[in-house]
This record gives structure tokens, C-alpha cells and sequence, in this order.
């Protein structure tokens, strides 16, 4: 079918099909990146349709992955979690930094996340990292916080000290509610596809220890496309729980 617009105030002049090829962000804060998150699920959120711990693959369609690949073109930096980069090959634009959240230490370096760019991935992780794990990482070990890493401190690293304006998160669920919850995430990007697969032990869009009973983050739409019965998503945060 190709893509179709079915709402967009964006105020931007592109045909459908040119979707994501030119995005506009607001200005980026100074004291951290302006966060996007792109996440593709399925009907009833689930973001694998195979083993806990396995990748996004087969979710989305062709269509959604040409979409990841456009977004991955805009940012200035690109952000996951471990398990994300355990699940599956990790395969960015060569020129993009990118950096993995990890609280063990525990990421995979034959993955094509650090050896395609082997001096623009770094691994960001707590302070008390166990010395061996900071003897293998090291020359690309960015160390904040205690326990787990501080992304608010982290974060304005990479705003301030290596001049990343937008850094796009792609996941896991984990990341995205820790971001979400230290107020770090600016938009999401989700691309629904028309799929239902149920199980209460897979992983959602965001997980983690989530928001009190009553409280939410409110999003505000900016975009809705379709190709065919797959629908993309473009919220802004509104900010606030």
C-alpha cells in the first residue's frame, strides 16, 4: 500500500513516503540530549513475539524497519540497555556514537554495536563496577553513579562534555522506564503492528518498576501514519506524572 498520512502537525512539507526522512526537534536542553525513544510492538505491547530476552525481529514489517533505519539518521547518538545489545546484532550508522547501560559490566564486545565502531561505543556503567569487568571495558568505559548508573549524570556527559544534542533510546523496556521516570524522555517514536500476542512474562514497551496507582505520563500526539494495518505513532511528552 506505501505510507499514508492520517494526521500530522508537524508543519512539515514532505510527501507521505518521505516519512522521518527530515525531522524537527525542539531545542535541546543544555544540561542533557533532547531524548527520543523509537520502539516498535505489537497490538497488546509486546515488543518480542519470541523467547524472553530476544529481539524486536519479526514484529514490525518492512516498513517499520526502513523507519528505525530513518530515525537512526537524525539523532547525534544512539542509547540502549544490555539486554537489548545481548539479544541480537546492534547495527548503526558507522559515523553515530552510541552507548550501552549496563549495571554488570556484562556486554557482549564481538557485537557489531562496538565492532563496527569500535571508537565510538562506550559502555556506561556504575562507579563500583567490579574491577574486572572495568579492566575489560576499558578505553570505552564511562562510569556514573553507585549500584546502577545515574542517567541524569550521564546524560549531561554526553550533552556537555561530547556535544550530543539528540540521542535516540531504543530500548529495552527497562531503560525506557528509568528514563521515563527521571524525566529524561522527550518523545516516543511507536510503530504498532497489527499482531496480538499475549503472555503476562513478555516484555512490554516500558516495564520496570513503572508509576504509583493513579499517576501516568501524559503524551501529546505530533504524527500518525499507516502502511497498510501498521500504524506509526510520533507522542511528545507532556511532562509530568
Amino acid at each position: 500500500m506505501g505510507l499514508e498520512r492520517l494526521f500530522d502537525s508537524t508543519g512539515l512539507d514532505l510527501p507521505a513516503e518521505a516519512l522521518y526522512t527530515r525531522v524537527v526537534f525542539p531545542e535541546a536542553p543544555p544540561d542533557r540530549p533532547y531524548v527520543f525513544v523509537n520502539m516498535v510492538a505489537t497490538a497488546d505491547g509486546k515488543i518480542v513475539i519470541g523467547e524472553v530476552g530476544g529481539s524486536a525481529s519479526g514484529v514490525g514489517g518492512p516498513t517499520d524497519q526502513l523507519l528505525f533505519r530513518r530515525l537512526q539518521q537524525v539523532c547525534d547518538g544512539a542509547l540502549i540497555g544490555s539486554g537489548t545489545l545481548r539479544a541480537s546484532p546492534v547495527i548503526y550508522p558507522v559515523e553515530k556514537p552510541r552507548f550501552v547501560v549496563t549495571r554488570s559490566g556484562q556486554v557482549p564486545l564481538e557485537n557489531r554495536f562496538f565492532t563496527d565502531a569500535p571508537d565510538r561505543a562506550f559502555v556506561l556503567a556504575p562507579e563500583d563496577l567490579p574491577q574486572e569487568m572495568a579492566t575489560r571495558l576499558a578505553g570505552r568505559l564511562l562510569c556514573f553513579g553507585r549500584g546502577e548508573v545515574d542517567l541524569c549524570a550521564a546524560l549531561r556527559h554526553l550533552r556537555q562534555e561530547r556535544g550530543i544534542r539528540y540521542l535516540l533510546c531504543e530500548g529495552g523496556a527497562d531503560l525506557n522506564d528509568r528514563l521515563l521516570r527521571a524525566g529524561l524522555v522527550d518523545e516516543l517514536f511507536l510503530t504498532l503492528a497489527p499482531k496480538l500476542k499475549g503472555g503476562a512474562h513478555l516484555p512490554t514497551v516500558v516495564d520496570g518498576q513503572g508509576f504509583p496507582p493513579g499517576q501516568f505520563v501524559p503524551l501529546s500526539l505530533v504524527s500518525l501514519y499507516r502502511d497498510g494495518d501498521e500504524v506509526y505513532f510520533r507522542y511528545r511528552v507532556r511532562g509530568g506524572v
